[in-house]
């Protein structure tokens, strides 16, 4: 055990020296290659890998963590660090216990995030026990340094205490207390502080997921697999047989009025067109739910009706994403390109692609539904990341406007790099004073909050942005002194 402490304190002490006071760049991919490496080590000392294919998570993880050197795009970066810490959860599940029931996977996920951290005493016990091995302290010492530890706090507190309570007794240790005031005020003091704080978390996060994964974790669980029997189905098929007639009509009216163009007296088809497409997409992943869990629950007797029921629900929930996706794009034309609005296609096209395996399922009930959604949702989530979102934004809305004069240019200064390239070639190209002077003022605050402070913080599209503005001089205005007109919604 002594061996994984020290890989542990080595982890800890790593992350001070590559995150305290910096932003985050290649000191991401820095940190995750050796927690990994440690991973595998641990997995591998302890013999708990009992499929290896869980271990190809590293892959989107290693993937993932690269963006942050590569692109400087903040909502990736935010969203990116919780798919992470999913995608280290189910590396550990898929490659110890290989499991896919979701219930199973969302209880053994919650598990192992929370429940490591009844091993905090154990994990400072370890501890313990490896400077007692390593490092031989007379009995005496270890008697007086204990008694320091509990006396001097309680001391410390006692004196504060009583200073406050008389001024004569305060007046006794004003200098000391002056003193150590100042030293609190120290910027020096607050950054050992603040490291030691950083030190001491990394070293209990990961030092409690090491103990739980190798003493608890990889113990087997006898799992009873209890089978949901249904004796009375009429629920579930009268839920398919009035979902797929009200879509049936809804679906016709989506061909007549959006594929057609036809709409009916009273209404303004550029109106109508541009609304509900997140409520359609909402009910498309609803019907996607229903047709599995129905596929849980069929009966043999009953299997060839909602057989039926899924395929006619399938087809009809593909007329209602491509109806959905036909929306946002009128929406755009309209209104201009956002982040959000890009996640709205990104999510109708993975819709579009988990029908391909739902309908695999619906005629095999072996067929490993879990596993094939898994896939192509990390596949399609790691792709989008190397999309580059916010150039693609900023290409769309600057060809818009050349084309219908329109542009929300606050929206783009959003103080990412990566779309820097397009703004300054815009910057140079428009005629449209105030947009220049909002992308004036925009670059040279960038330049300001780019530069960097560590080596760690490095990034690829910082560098790219900063080598291309490091000539150029811009001009400060107010606010007042230009109007940029707002075409969004």
């Amino acid at each position: 055990m002594s061996e994984f402490i020290i890989y542990v304190i080595l982890l800890a002490l790593w992350s001070v020296i590559l995150f305290f006071g910096k932003s985050l760049g290649i000191s991401v991919i820095l940190f995750i290659i050796p927690l990994l490496t440690y991973l595998y080590y641990l997995f591998k000392k302890n013999k708990v890998i009992n499929n290896k294919k869980g271990l190809l998570f590293m892959i989107p993880i290693v993937l993932l963590s690269l963006t942050y050197f590569i692109f400087d795009n903040e909502t990736f970066a935010e969203l990116n660090f919780l798919v992470i810490i999913g995608l280290f959860v189910l590396m550990y599940i898929f490659t110890i216990k290989p499991i896919y029931d979701i219930k199973t996977i969302v209880v053994e996920g919650v598990t192992l995030l929370f429940e490591p951290i009844s091993l905090i005493g154990n994990l400072f016990k370890e501890l313990g026990n490896l400077f007692n091995n390593r490092v031989k302290i007379p009995q005496n010492t270890k008697r007086v340094l204990k008694s320091l530890l509990i006396v001097l706090p309680i001391a410390i507190v006692v004196t504060i205490l009583l200073s406050n309570a008389d001024m004569i007794f305060s007046s006794i240790f004003s200098g000391f207390f002056d003193r150590l005031r100042d030293l609190l005020a120290y910027r020096l003091f607050d950054r050992i502080v603040g490291k030691i704080i950083l030190f001491v978390f990394m070293f209990t996060i990961i030092g409690i997921h090491s103990l739980y994964l190798v003493k608890e974790f990889s113990k087997k669980r006898e799992e009873k697999e209890k089978k949901i029997k249904i004796r009375d189905l009429f629920t579930i098929k009268l839920l398919f047989s009035v979902l797929n007639i009200i879509y049936v009509v809804f679906d016709f009216i989506q061909i007549k009025s959006l594929m057609l163009h036809k709409v009916a007296g009273g209404f303004n088809y550029a109106t109508y067109a541009r609304q509900g497409f997140f409520e359609l997409m909402i009910v498309s992943l609803i019907n996607l739910s229903i047709i599995l869990i129905s596929k849980k629950l069929e009966d043999k007797d009953d299997n060839k009706f909602i057989k039926i029921m899924s395929i006619v629900m399938i087809f009809l929930t593909l007329v209602i994403i491509i109806s959905s996706f036909m929306r946002m794009n009128l929406y755009e034309g309209a209104y201009g390109y956002t982040s959000l609005r890009l996640f709205v296609y990104v999510a109708l096209v993975t819709e579009s692609i988990l029908l391909i395996p739902t309908v695999m399922y619906v005629f095999n009930s072996n067929f490993n539904i879990l596993k094939s959604y898994m896939i192509i949702i990390i596949t399609i989530y790691t792709i989008i990341n190397f999309m580059n979102f916010d150039y693609i934004i900023a290409n769309r809305n600057i060809n818009r406007y050349y084309k219908d004069n329109k542009i929300d240019i606050q929206y783009l200064q959003n103080y990412g790099a990566d779309n820097v390239k397009l703004l300054y070639d815009f910057y140079k190209k428009t005629d449209d004073e105030n947009i220049r002077k909002s992308l004036s003022n925009y670059f040279y605050y960038l330049k300001e909050s780019k530069i960097y402070n560590s080596i760690f913080e490095y990034n690829i599209s910082k560098d790219r942005a900063l080598d291309l503005l490091k000539n150029e001089k811009f001009e400060v205005y107010d606010y007042d002194d230009y109007n940029v007109d707002y075409y969004g919604e």
